[in-house]
């Protein structure tokens, strides 16, 4: 037993990598007749980047069905590379497959619908009856101003979008599939221009034969022909890879995705450790979270050479970053403390972060192009980046109060000692914070300065960059004053949470001033629910610290002491 104890942290660990090893190097449509894999990886153009086939399919598909993946009419999952064939290859299935997304009652209605509860997934096919009167709908909807737009007419807006994404694929509008004559030429067309420029026709006849074997079901013909064209554009337009091969790879394996899920193991074992095999698993925890830091940091890396940028461009890549920096943060602590906590706090805050982001990408391209005024990779690469450290410390010092609080209400694992580390290290975590998220922001005045000709002008993400300033250094000076001790410095901590989320979420649902470059009201029911989370916690965390469970005993115990020398003296 002693034996198997040592090795398991080893076993855990060779797991994660023989899984992340499996989707490095695998297929996943071997299942498919047709070389997918290989027609996945053709370069095309959309929305001014050049990616792999493979990303179009994927991120257009997720705006339709929320998701990269359909169930064809059989059950059966299937790549996003085989909807985009049927759908520009005019396949009948294409119209019949279930990808369209619709939950609302009232759109429902109108398409003349009833509710799938579990899916709530349609077919063009279901939609075409009503598609006028959806037509008819959008067109007021997007007559009406921005505020006056109720729920309603944003669903059916986004219904119209999703259909008009399949007409622009079915009507070779996008993406633009016939690479320039000249290599570096930016002068990318869609199909049917080769009429114009005889040199175009070896692609184009390319794609034609593609979608035509595709269509007829000629499984040799096409698999050679995606072959062939391949290695003719890597001969002809060498400068196109292996970004895009690199891009379908990232793709396939999901780093991000296999990191949440690593992350959600790692906690696991640090709760079973409380139980039983207190060493074994706790290492073991620890080998899974650094194995998954190190698979997270390749990521990261990955991303921005494919981008060629600093590693926070939107509101998707934000997310990813603030997890990173936490992720950093949580293993240095727990390389100093060595008890556990630092590897909890690593899985926590990594795959919180990972699930934000994930939540995020539903509005397609996570890598896309850059607003004219945010392209410029110096200011990326220190405002963007030291503020965005800010936001990582302050959660960490947040997500640290709030497995202090929970600890110490609900269990008896929160002894005098760990009480007194955790409240040491939300203390240096806040500092950090205040630091980064200050000289953050006075760079972002800088850059303001240079960009719109003023250092600051009470823009709802610069008011929110300022009340994150200012409440991480009234945590400090609350500390110092002695007007906060170690539960009252948790408490602002968790409230720091709140702080932090609304200046970073809050401010680009708005949909006003000049920051909200990632609007979203996706996220708005989230966000509501963390943050009534976090008072609730705030409430919970007031309770005198004697009511905490891990510290009746002590009460208890003090109690006894008193009345027993209560009456010994009388």
């Amino acid at each position: 037993m002693n034996t198997f104890k040592k090795a398991l942290p080893w076993i855990f660990l060779t797991l994660c990598v023989l899984i992340f090893a499996r989707d490095l190097v695998g297929n996943p449509y071997k299942d498919q007749p047709m070389d997918l894999n290989t027609f996945s990886q053709i370069p095309v153009l959309h929305q001014g980047r050049i990616k792999p086939l493979d990303s179009f399919a994927r991120n257009n598909l997720k705006v339709i069905n929320d998701k990269q993946v359909f169930r064809d009419e059989d059950g059966k999952k299937q790549p996003a590379i085989r909807w985009f064939m049927d759908v520009a290859s005019g396949n009948e299935a294409s119209r019949q497959h279930k990808v369209f997304r619709i939950e609302h009652d009232d759109v429902l209605t109108l398409m003349k619908l009833e509710a799938r509860p579990g899916s709530f997934r349609y077919s063009l096919e279901e939609l075409r009856p009503q598609y006028p009167a959806l037509i008819q709908q959008a067109q007021a909807a997007s007559q009406k101003p921005d505020t006056a737009r109720d729920l309603v007419d944003t669903k059916v807006l986004e219904l119209y979008n999703q259909i008009e994404v399949y007409r622009r694929i079915a009507a070779f509008e996008a993406p633009l599939i016939i690479p320039p004559a000249q290599s570096g030429s930016d002068n990318w067309l869609p199909l049917g221009s080769e009429k114009q420029d005889l040199n175009l026709t070896t692609s184009a006849n390319a794609w034609y034969t593609a979608l035509k074997t595709y269509q007829n079901g000629d499984i040799a013909q096409f698999n050679a022909n995606a072959k062939t064209y391949l290695n003719y554009l890597k001969k002809q337009q060498p400068e196109l890879f292996p970004k895009t091969q690199m891009e379908q790879r990232f793709n396939i394996t999901q780093p991000f995705y296999q990191a949440m899920i690593f992350f959600v193991l790692s906690f696991l074992l640090c709760v079973f450790s409380w139980m039983f095999w207190a060493d074994s698993l706790n290492k073991s925890a620890f080998y899974v979270v650094v194995f998954t830091s190190v698979l997270f940091t390749l990521a990261l890396g990955v991303r921005m050479y494919l981008q060629g940028r600093p590693p926070v461009t939107n509101l998707y890549s934000s997310a990813i970053f603030v997890g990173w920096i936490a992720v950093l943060m949580g293993l240095g602590i727990e390389w100093f403390v060595k008890n556990g906590f630092g590897t909890v706090m690593t899985s926590i805050t990594g795959f919180s972060a990972l699930l934000v982001a994930q939540n995020l990408a539903g509005d397609g391209d996570t890598m896309e192009m850059m607003r004219a005024v945010l392209d410029t990779n110096f200011w990326l690469a220190t405002h963007v980046t030291t503020v965005t450290m800010g936001y990582s410390a302050s959660y960490l010092a947040g997500f640290m109060a709030i497995v202090l609080v929970i600890m110490g209400v609900f269990t008896r694992k929160l002894d005098k000692d760990l009480y007194g580390k955790i409240s040491a290290m939300i203390y240096g975590t806040v500092a950090f914070a205040t630091l980064f998220s200050f000289v953050g922001t006075v760079l972002g005045g800088i850059w303001a300065d240079q960009s719109w000709g003023r250092f600051w002008g009470w823009d709802p993400k610069e008011n929110g960059a300022v009340m994150i300033v200012l409440w991480n250094a009234i945590i400090l000076h609350a500390r110092w004053g002695g007007l906060a001790k170690r539960q009252g410095i948790a408490l602002m901590a968790i409230g720091g949470n709140i702080i932090t989320t609304w200046s970073w979420f809050g401010v680009n649902m708005l949909g006003v001033g000049l920051h909200s470059y990632g609007f979203t009201d996706s996220g708005f029911i989230g966000m509501v629910g963390f943050v009534l989370f976090n008072l609730l916690l705030i409430c919970i965390g007031s309770l005198p610290e004697e009511m905490w469970r891990s510290f009746r005993s002590f009460a208890s115990k003090a109690q006894l002491k008193k009345k027993d020398a209560a009456s010994a003296q009388a």
